[in-house]
């Protein structure tokens, strides 16, 4: 087995185009937006001209209210000619992808209770010819390829196998709730159901940890905070490095809050938009997937998550990201959190109404 970081968009993109390339039977893209926009347009081609028979896209229904992080229906937006522009590009986008040949589909359409609406399919997931995967936190639109962001690739015949049957029972509206170990990672495809059952085992190894944990998401929330906060509380080292600058800037002043309580080193990272998720237990247990270690993550969202053992992965994770993104943040000054009150209340607010409309 083979398994390759990739930092950032043009690492992942290089790879990809060269697989894609190669691809003969078929090439799967599961991803949570899909844009037609210059990334957009750049992963159309590359599947329309792709030799391999069977080709198909698989992009949640979310992508079709909320284009580059805005809403399409918000009152402001609806005399928004670029973002109506953007929105009718992304259609005409989807519809040339048909013409050459390749299936495109928009899974978990929205419904009626809270539940269906809240529903999603949060996998970023590419597999091609049973034979390379790629997991990770990367969308296909030019806002999220322009953030910090991971994906990994897998090459490994087993491991694109199990992947590609998660893929094709998606692709068909059942979501799985199965785990499989293969030598040093285990995978986990959450259902949105019984996540909890796969995240009490991250839990567990924040619970085990005896030295250090490092974790690196643009928006954590409970109950993976309480976990933290009891590990440092115990005497483990715990660092958590959040982007200065949140697309959804409240989730950073929360992490101002909780780590001024509790004693978490928290790093601002300074490297712009940073949607990268994983998290690093005791130098030897690497989590990473499309999981933010939020409470959506935790209660409702599909999801593919990883854990790896294998040394020289861990290493090379050490080296690329969590050397580079702790170099590239400073601490938290105090007077910076001081100011969290109202954002603390607010993700409070946020994750106990959504476990009263869940429960």
């Amino acid at each position: 087995m083979k398994i390759r970081i990739l930092v950032d968009f043009e690492a992942f993109w290089t790879s990809l185009s060269e697989d894609i390339r190669a691809a003969k039977q078929y090439a799967f893209v599961e991803t949570f937006s899909f844009e037609g926009d210059r990334v957009g347009k750049m992963l159309a081609d590359l599947l329309g001209a792709s030799q391999a028979h069977d080709r198909r896209v698989l992009v949640d229904s979310f992508a079709k209210i909320v284009l580059s992080d805005r809403f399409l229906y918000a009152p402001a937006n609806l005399v928004n000619a670029d973002l109506r522009q953007e929105a009718k590009e992304t259609k005409q986008l989807h519809k040339s992808l048909q013409n050459a040949g390749v299936e495109i589909k928009h899974g978990n359409p929205f419904g009626l209770s809270p539940r269906r609406c809240l529903t999603r399919n949060h996998k970023k997931l590419i597999v091609i010819d049973d034979r390379v995967a790629y997991i990770g936190g990367m969308n296909f639109s030019e806002h999220n390829a322009a953030w910090h962001d991971m994906m990994l690739r897998i090459e490994d015949d087993d491991v694109a196998a199990f992947l590609r049957d998660d893929f094709l029972a998606s692709w068909e509206g059942k979501s799985r709730a199965l785990s499989k170990s293969f030598a040093g990672i285990d995978l986990h495809t959450l259902d949105g159901r019984s996540n909890a059952s796969v995240f009490g085992k991250v839990l567990q190894l924040i619970d085990d940890a005896q030295t250090s944990i490092f974790v690196e998401s643009p928006y954590i929330t409970f109950p993976f905070y309480d976990h933290l906060r009891e590990a440092r509380q115990r005497g483990v080292s715990v660092t958590i490095v959040t982007p200065r600058r949140n697309n959804w800037s409240y989730f950073a002043d929360y992490a101002r809050w909780e780590s001024t309580r509790c004693g978490i080193d928290l790093r601002l990272s300074d490297q712009g938009m940073s949607h990268l998720k994983a998290m690093l237990v005791d130098e030897r247990h690497l989590i990473v997937g499309s999981s933010n270690f939020d409470l959506l993550s935790y209660r409702i969202y599909q999801e593919i998550l990883a854990i790896i053992t294998v040394p020289e992965v861990v290493a090379d994770f050490r080296e690329k990201v969590m050397s580079v993104d702790l170099r590239n943040s400073q601490c938290a000054e105090d007077q910076e959190r001081e100011h969290a009150t109202w954002s603390r209340l607010r993700v409070k607010l946020l994750n106990k109404g959504l476990t009263l409309l869940l429960d």
